[in-house]
């Protein structure tokens, strides 16, 4: 089935799948590959990027988002998106009280967020908050609020939308 067509998969089997399959070609890091009727995906994330980007191509955007939008997802992202987020790296580590400021920024990262609030959420001080999301995650909370809106902005602007637009967003 994959045999001269370009194809994808996890990360962490791509070599795997093209020693078993060296007439295919293996694109890597990045989430599904269309090759005419055959469409592979990374993964089960990846897999429902796939398929919106499906119904996209059947049935336009506005049903593709009302798919979206019923699933609880954002909509589909670009199939040559790396598989592995920048900012899920930033989730790795397994200190719960940084992961629940993390949950904290992402639901409300547009928003401007106080260190002392960041520190209530946390229950510790605000010296010690910053410390432990540096410690974990390699960047202060407001350099992460701020790469999040960054992602959001370019994700945005791959939809489409004008630098204005995505700024403010």
């Amino acid at each position: 089935l994959l045999d001269g067509r370009r194809c994808t998969t996890h990360h962490a089997v791509q070599d795997e799948l093209a020693r078993l399959h060296p007439r295919a070609t293996v694109v890597r890091d990045t989430l599904y590959v269309e090759d005419d009727r055959v469409v592979t995906s990374a993964g089960v994330a990846s897999g429902t990027d796939m398929a919106l980007h499906l119904v996209t191509t059947r049935h336009g955007p506005y049903v593709a988002g009302q798919v979206a939008r019923a699933m609880l997802v954002h909509t589909h992202r670009d199939g040559t998106a790396e598989q592995v987020s920048p900012l899920l790296r930033r989730r790795s580590h397994v200190d719960e009280t940084v992961h629940r400021v993390q949950d904290l920024i992402e639901a409300r990262f547009t928003e401007r967020l106080p260190l002392s609030l960041l520190a209530e959420t946390a229950g510790c001080s605000e010296r010690t908050v910053t410390r432990l999301f540096s410690r974990a995650t390699g960047l202060t909370p407001l350099a992460y609020q701020t790469a999040l809106r960054l992602e959001h902005a370019e994700h945005l602007l791959g939809r489409g939308a004008t630098v204005e637009t995505a700024a403010r967003a």
